[in-house]
């Protein structure tokens, strides 16, 4: 009986969130070339300033946002990061991000301990309609292909039923002409073919 008492009690202790702690969301991110990312990093408890850095392909800081709001941004950084919001509850925007952007972004918080994010891995692919060498994209190439017989085998019903239609009118307008195409059809037929009896 005391084991099925202590049960709830150590699940709320277990489960009661901790006095400090550091969310970060989106977990993850896939963006082009050129793109636009945000990421959030909320913080609860009492912190002197957080960290935006980059924590698993190059080891650095992108920006750090102090409890006075002052920020400083790295120079890759500098001119396409946009901060937003108060230390509990910042937005960093990174605006044009670049292929070597790619690498796992982590929420900071400097505490009496320093706490982290869960981190954000952004990932970052080459623009899709981007030239090579000049030429429009295979892929892009191929949708055009593929569009232009989807269309085409749209619109032939509709070119059939306007050929309809205009000899119907043709026929309507001239019915003698008609006759005169048909008799003539029919008599050039059996002379052509008709064997020549006198040879």
């Amino acid at each position: 009986m005391f084991q099925l008492l202590i049960l709830p009690v150590l699940f709320l202790f277990l489960s009661r969130a901790p006095a400090e702690e550091v969310k970060q969301f989106p977990l993850f991110i896939m963006a082009q070339e050129g793109d636009t990312v945000n990421i959030t990093c909320t913080t609860t408890g009492k912190s002197s300033g957080l960290y935006l850095k980059r924590s698993i392909v190059m080891l650095i800081e992108v920006m750090h946002f102090s409890k006075n709001n002052k920020s400083i941004i790295t120079k890759n950084y500098k001119n396409r990061t946009i901060i937003s919001g108060s230390l509990n509850d910042l937005m960093i925007t990174i605006t044009n991000i670049q292929l070597n952007d790619t690498d796992v972004y982590t929420c900071e918080a400097t505490t009496s301990e320093n706490l982290l994010g869960t981190g954000t891995i952004v990932v970052v692919t080459e623009k899709k309609w981007k030239k090579k060498d000049g030429n429009l994209n295979s892929q892009v190439e191929v949708v055009l292909i593929v569009t232009s017989f989807f269309i085409g085998l749209a619109l032939w019903p509709l070119f059939m039923m306007t050929k309809k239609w205009v000899q119907n009118l043709r026929r309507t307008q001239n019915p003698s002409s008609t006759v005169y195409e048909d008799m003539s059809y029919a008599i050039q037929r059996n002379t052509i073919c008709r064997d020549n009896q006198y040879n």
